[in-house]
């Protein structure tokens, strides 16, 4: 957990994608600190099945641990990849909690092979949700969860950013990103992504009042 200081606007909670680790978000999680929010990175796990990505059962039990880390304040859970489907089941068992979820921010995301969003849907149905992501290609699944959002009774904020990589958000491109999904190293577009990420997880911890 890292902590601002001075006052504290709420909390943040990131969470990375397949194969990857809470470290891969210490650019976005120094940018939250900043902007006076309290930032949790929990280590997700991936391959083994007790502690999968696709667990739901371990998704949950890593709600029950954020949700006594939480304190006062708006929460925005925002996740990369397959952290933006762990990222729906964690904000609906949040929000089943009583903690006051804010936004869901999906950064080029990945649907689980399990369907966390869609079982999550429903329960999300007061939860803004926004989605970044690069143009289709073998990383975002030839961009299934834009068109799976797009394709929703309920709108989400969708963004297609041209030019820019499934990789983009842990800062300049990496030779993971480059060789598995042909992220360009010398693209300008990470920035712009990297900066709407930014700008809407601001604005999940300054709600308008309903």
């Amino acid at each position: 957990m890292a902590e601002p200081i001075g006052r504290v606007r709420g909390t943040v909670v990131l969470l990375h994608g397949f194969t990857r680790s809470p470290a891969a978000l210490q650019d976005l999680s120094a940018r939250c600190v900043v902007m006076g929010a309290r930032t949790l990175r929990p280590a997700l796990g991936s391959l083994w099945w007790p502690t999968s990505t696709n667990n739901a059962g371990h998704l949950t039990r890593i709600a029950d641990q954020l949700r006594s880390m939480i304190g006062p304040g708006p929460v925005v859970v925002a996740g990369h990849s397959a952290g933006a489907s762990a990222g729906a089941w964690i904000a609906a068992e949040l929000v089943a909690r009583g903690v006051d979820v804010t936004s869901l921010v999906c950064i080029d995301g990945v649907e689980s092979p399990t369907h966390l969003i869609q079982r999550s849907w429903e329960r999300l149905s007061a939860v803004p949700v926004r989605a970044v992501c690069a143009p289709p290609s073998r990383c975002n699944r030839q961009g299934a969860l834009a068109a799976w959002l797009e394709a929703q009774d309920r709108a989400a904020e969708i963004v297609i950013v041209p030019g820019s990589g499934h990789g983009d958000i842990e800062g300049p491109s990496q030779a993971i990103y480059r060789w598995a999904c042909g992220d360009d190293p010398d693209q300008p577009a990470g920035q712009q992504v990297r900066d709407l990420v930014v700008r809407w997880i601001d604005e999940g911890l300054s709600p308008v009042p309903s």
